[in-house]
């Protein structure tokens, strides 16, 4: 049953943090690119902001303090928070 859990929580890690974000990206921007583009751009896109969301964890001792570094809770909050905020923008467009 772990393992199965393992695998599932992989699974989504590899889709929040490589593809989905980005994808959102890509389909507020650039509507007219075919869909090979805009899945090329996710990941581009995804890899950007995994960084910026890294930066903005631990880029200092202060924000360290605030939201407690890099955790793994962390990134999956503020990673499904940034998707959701996405998502919304891609329906009000």
């Amino acid at each position: 049953m772990n393992l199965i859990l393992n695998i599932i929580q992989i699974v989504f890690g590899l889709l929040f943090g490589l593809f989905i974000p980005g994808y959102l990206v890509a389909l507020i921007f650039f509507r007219e690119l075919s869909n090979l583009e805009k899945i090329g751009l996710a990941f581009v896109f995804s890899i950007s902001i995994d960084i910026i969301l890294g930066l903005f964890l631990g880029y200092n001792e202060y924000m360290k303090n605030l939201t407690g570094g890099i955790t793994a809770f962390n990134l999956w909050v503020y990673l499904l928070s940034i998707t959701l905020i996405l998502f919304i923008i891609y329906l009000i467009i």
